[in-house]
Formats: structure tokens, sequence, C-alpha cells
């Protein structure tokens, strides 16, 4: 049994993205469109996926990237649920491939929430990924292709955000931000967290910057 089993998001709090969930990956129309245009699906743990957090009515920021990264040789090991509760930073090996990049959100919620800042992410930063589903080993920079791209808009896009009516959005990396644009989503954008992005002063920059705007937007919100 993979060590993170018990990450996997109760149904009495995460109900309607489970529900979501498993309409995506039962829908036979998007996956052969996906199989087609050579996007992963079900190949070792490349199932749909793409949230981490709390219950959706308790997020307060929900930071959005592009989509799942191929599931590594050491994911496999362990492999994530599709849907996950629980400790952003605690369990995680922040030294492999497929964690890494958790430190960079810790830096971007450090702007956020100065205080007890792993503390505040694991009660009120959901994570969601803007599309579900992973491209190939050595296509992760490139586009999902517009046909897979525009169905998943037009049939989930606003139903998945929808399930979050009071979160600030943040977006990070290019991909990510030109689909919330399209969505007339509003969010408050930064440099993707991943390789080679993540490397760049300029984006890490970002960052703060993208961290700085939300805690004070948050402190208008809450008087």
């Amino acid at each position: 049994m993979s060590k993170y089993a018990n990450y996997a998001a109760p149904r009495d709090t995460h109900s309607a993205l489970l529900d979501l969930h498993a309409e995506i990956k039962n829908d036979s129309v998007f996956k052969e469109l996906c199989l087609s245009h050579g996007l992963l699906w079900e190949n070792v743990g490349n199932e749909p996926r793409g949230y981490h957090g709390p219950a959706p009515d308790a997020v307060v920021v929900l930071y959005v990237s592009a989509e799942p990264g191929p599931v590594t040789a050491t994911e496999r090991l362990n492999l994530m649920p599709a849907i996950t509760t629980g400790p952003w930073i605690d369990g995680h090996d922040l030294t492999l491939n497929e964690h890494y990049w958790r430190k960079n959100v810790v830096k971007i919620c450090s702007y956020i929430w100065p205080e007890n800042t792993v503390e505040q992410m694991d009660q009120y930063l959901g994570g969601m990924q803007s599309f579900w589903v992973s491209l190939p080993e050595g296509a992760t920079t490139k586009s999902i292709p517009k046909p897979v791209l525009d169905y998943w808009r037009q049939k989930y896009s606003d139903r998945l955000f929808g399930l979050f009516p009071h979160a600030v959005v943040l977006a990070a990396g290019g991909k990510a931000q030109e689909r919330l644009r399209r969505l007339g989503i509003d969010f408050i954008g930064c440099g993707a967290v991943t390789k080679p992005g993540c490397n760049f002063k300029k984006v890490q920059d970002s960052w703060s910057g993208a961290g700085k705007a939300i805690s004070d937007l948050l402190k208008q919100v809450n008087g």
C-alpha cells in the first residue's frame, strides 16, 4: 500500500471534487481524445488528477498550476491519490523530482502568511491543476493540444473553479494564466514553481510580488 493512501480526500468534506473526478475519469470521449493526442492516461498512476488541500469551502488561496507532471519512477512506488488532503510539506521528500516544487510554494506562501506558514498552508491553501491529464515525459513544456483543451474547458473548467467561489486564485506559470484568462477568472499571477523557470531570479522575484499582493488583498477583505 502507498504511504500516501491516508492522504485520500474523504467524501464528507470533498464530495463535490470526488464526484467530478469520477465523471472525468469515466468520460470515454475525453479519454479517447487525450489518448489520440498522445497524453497519458492510467499508465502507472497517470490517471486524471489534480487537487490537493482542505475542503473547497475552507480554501482561502487556490494555487493553480498547468497540469500534473508524468509519474516518476519513485512516485510509482508510492502513488498519490487523485484527490488529496493533508500536509503540504510533512511526509514528503523534497529532494525528489516530484516534490521539490513544494519548497517554492512555501516561499510564495511565506509572503502571504509570514507566521506559521506551513500550518496556514495546510489549513487554507488549495492546490489545483488547470488541466488534469499529464503530457508525456520530455514534452511537459509544450501546450495541451487545442481540441483536448477546448473539450476540457467547455465541460469541466467552470465547474471545477466554481467549487471555490471565495478563494483568491494564484496562478503560477504562463500556461495556467492563459487558461484562466480564457475562462474569465480573476487571478494574481507569478512565475512557475517548477523547472526550468523556477531557477531564474525574475521568476523568484515574481513569487514575492504575488504573495505580498495576496496578503494585501486578504487584509482588505478581512478588514
